[in-house]
């Protein structure tokens, strides 16, 4: 049996189960705020899908739902954003404001998370930043990256991310993929955030012709999911 949920629906519901399964008020809302984003977007692997495994993650005690993430600029251009094996998304959402404070400062800055849950598609921290009228390339250790820019619509796929190249610039390890079970150790998932201020740098580097993007599709108003997928998720 199919059901039918709108976007607040979905948002909703995530939070409930969030709080249900002992997270911070906060952290709850910007988490389901992520999901419901992915969903929107048509990437069930992020939305509930990794809701699922999050709480699962949150029982073994492999996600700090309670975690203070440290934001520190250890260079210039540079910040550091430790998530203290919390929710990436929550992590980023408190350095959104800092991060877009130092690109319009230094015309680019980078962020890197640490220490984090499954980082996902970070649409929100890349919706975010674009419609503070930066330019972003957001990457994690795996899948595909994002770019958003105050002339997209909504954050945009990308097909290959330039992993390779950065990390020649910046060797700091990506962070692994921890298994799914409750016998490893706290989550530790890392990612970059490059944020570009157009008007200070121009944007040629971020530009689509450079790498093959993913065009974004309309968000979705209502999405399809089974009684036996919401089920999951409701008994979490």
């Amino acid at each position: 049996m199919i059901e039918r949920l709108s976007l607040s629906d979905v948002c909703a519901l995530a939070q409930d189960c969030l709080t249900r399964a002992g997270a911070p008020d906060a952290v709850a809302q910007a988490v389901s705020a992520e999901v419901a984003a992915a969903e929107a977007a048509g990437e069930r692997q992020h939305g509930i899908e990794a809701l699922l495994r999050d709480i699962r993650l949150m029982r073994y005690g492999r996600i700090e739902a309670g975690a203070r993430p440290q934001v520190s600029r250890p260079r210039p251009g540079l910040m550091h954003c430790d998530a203290g094996h919390g929710f990436a998304a929550a992590a980023l959402e408190g350095a959104v404001g800092a991060l877009h404070d130092l690109a319009r400062q230094q015309g680019i800055a980078l962020l890197r998370l640490d220490r984090a849950s499954d980082p996902g598609a970070m649409i929100g921290v890349s919706g975010a930043l674009a419609r503070y009228g930066l330019a972003v390339l957001a990457f994690g250790a795996v899948g595909a990256g994002r770019i958003a820019h105050p002339d997209i619509a909504a954050p945009a796929t990308l097909r290959h991310p330039p992993r390779d190249v950065l990390a020649m610039l910046l060797p700091q390890p990506m962070g692994g993929q921890p298994a799914d079970g409750p016998l490893d150790g706290p989550v530790s998932h890392g990612a970059w955030i490059v944020a570009l201020d157009p008007a200070a740098a121009g944007d040629r580097m971020l530009a689509a012709d450079i790498w093959s993007v993913v065009p974004a599709a309309p968000p979705a108003r209502e999405i399809a999911f089974s009684s036996e997928l919401l089920e999951q998720l409701v008994t979490a």
